[in-house]
C-alpha cells in the first residue's frame, strides 16, 4: 500500500512538472499561452495585473518640446508579459502571443528638490498592443492596437476594439526597430535582445546597452501606389517639372501661408529644423470646414531650411484621389536640395515613410489651421 501511494505521488509530481516545463519551453502549445483575452465580439478585455509584468521604460514627448503640439504628450509606462520577455531574451524576436501594455500618465510638476524635469502626475489612460496570428492574421506583422481610455470620464473601458490598420501599423512599420516595436527607445529591451537563456542583462557590470538592431529604411521611401497619369493639379507631378515649378516660386502666390518658418515637428531634413508651409485654396477651405476627408486637388508645399535658415529643399503632399486610402490617395515628394533635382528623399503615391508620420493628422494633414 505504501509503495502504491508513493508511486501515485511520483506520477502526480511528474505530471505537474511536465505541465510547468511545457509552459516554459517552446514545445506544443507554447504559442497558446496567453496573458490577454479576447471576448466573443473580437474585442480585447482590459489587461489585469500588468504592473507585476516586466517594466521596459517610460518615454515622453512633452508639449513644450514640440511647439505645444506633441502627438503623445503623456508619459507612457510600458509593460510586457513575462513569457514574451523570456522569449525576447532567448531569440531576439517577438513571440506570437506577445502583449505590451502602455499606461498613460499625465506630466505633473516640472520641479522637484532634485531640479527641473518631467515628473509623473496622474494615471489618465491605458493602451495595449498584441501580436497574434490567430486573432489578427491579416494585420501587418499580426499586430493590433487598442485603447481603453475614456477622455470624457475617469474610468477605463472594460474592452477595446482594434484600431484601423492605417492608424498605427504604418508608423510602427516605418520607424520601429524590431518587428513593429520601438525597441530603439527602450534600453531594457535592446540590452536583452537575443542574449540567450543563461544571461540576465541587469546583473551584468557593463552599463552600455547592447546595440538595437539598426533600422533599415529600404523601401520605406518608395511609392507604394501608382500616381495617376494625365492628372492636372495646381502643381505638376513629374520629377523634373515639379522641381522647376518649386524653383520658380509660383506656390508663393498661395493666399494661405505661414508668415515665418517654424521648427519642424517631423523628420524633414532633421527634426526641429525650420520649415514654412503654403496651402492652396482647396485644402485651406477643407480645413476651415473641418472635413475629415480632403478633396482631390489639395496641395501643401513645405519649404525646408538649414539650421542657419538657408533654403534647403521642399516637401509636398497633393491629393490625387477622392479617397485617402490610407495615404495611397496622396502624392508625396521631398527633395533635400534646392539646387539639385536628383536629391530625392521621396516621390510618388503612398510613400510609407511619409504616411507613417502623417497618419495621425486629419486625412494626413498635421499642420494646424489657420496658418500663423
Amino acid at each position: 500500500m505504501k509503495l502504491k501511494k508513493i508511486y501515485k505521488v511520483i506520477v502526480l509530481v511528474s505530471i505537474v512538472t511536465c505541465f510547468i516545463t511545457s509552459c516554459k519551453n517552446e514545445g506544443e502549445g507554447y504559442q497558446d499561452i496567453s496573458y490577454f483575452k479576447m471576448n466573443t465580439e473580437g474585442d480585447l478585455e482590459r489587461p489585469q495585473d500588468y504592473r507585476s509584468w516586466v517594466y521596459v521604460g517610460t518615454p515622453v514627448t512633452p508639449n513644450d518640446m514640440n511647439d505645444g503640439k506633441a502627438a503623445f504628450p503623456e508619459l507612457h509606462n510600458v509593460y510586457m508579459d513575462p513569457m514574451s520577455y523570456d522569449h525576447w531574451k532567448k531569440t531576439g524576436t517577438w513571440r506570437d502571443g506577445t502583449i505590451l501594455v502602455k499606461e498613460l500618465v499625465s506630466v505633473g510638476t516640472k520641479a522637484a528638490v532634485s531640479g527641473n524635469g518631467y515628473f509623473m502626475g496622474e494615471f489618465i489612460g491605458l493602451e495595449a498592443t498584441i501580436k497574434s496570428s490567430k486573432h489578427f492574421p491579416d494585420e501587418p506583422g499580426n499586430w493590433a492596437y487598442f485603447s481603453f481610455t475614456n477622455p470624457k470620464g475617469g474610468d477605463l473601458a472594460d474592452t477595446g476594439k482594434a484600431f484601423e490598420t492605417q492608424m498605427c501599423n504604418s508608423c510602427h512599420n516605418a520607424s520601429a526597430a524590431d518587428d513593429f516595436v520601438f525597441t530603439q527607445y527602450y534600453p531594457v529591451l535592446s540590452a536583452a535582445k537575443g542574449v540567450g537563456e543563461n544571461i540576465t542583462p541587469e546583473n551584468a557590470a557593463r552599463r552600455t546597452a547592447a546595440q538595437a538592431k539598426a533600422f533599415s529604411d529600404a523601401g520605406v521611401w518608395d511609392a507604394m501606389a501608382p500616381t495617376p497619369e494625365g492628372l492636372t493639379l495646381e502643381i505638376p507631378l513629374g520629377k523634373e517639372q515639379l522641381f522647376a515649378y518649386l524653383k520658380s516660386g509660383k506656390y508663393k502666390s498661395y493666399s494661405n501661408k505661414e508668415a515665418t518658418a517654424h521648427p519642424s515637428l517631423g523628420p524633414h531634413q532633421k527634426l526641429g529644423l525650420p520649415v514654412r508651409v503654403f496651402m492652396n485654396d482647396i485644402i485651406a477651405k477643407s480645413l476651415e470646414e473641418g472635413n475629415n476627408e480632403h478633396p482631390l486637388g489639395s496641395v501643401i508645399v513645405k519649404e525646408m531650411f538649414t539650421a542657419d535658415n538657408q533654403p534647403n529643399g521642399w516637401a509636398i503632399m497633393a491629393k490625387t484621389h477622392d479617397k485617402s486610402d490610407g495615404g495611397n490617395g496622396w502624392f508625396w515628394y521631398e527633395v533635400t536640395d534646392d539646387n539639385d533635382a536628383d536629391k530625392i528623399a521621396a516621390i510618388g503615391n503612398g510613400v510609407e515613410g511619409c504616411v507613417s508620420c502623417h497618419t495621425i493628422g486629419r486625412d494626413m494633414v498635421r499642420t494646424s489651421f489657420p496658418l500663423k
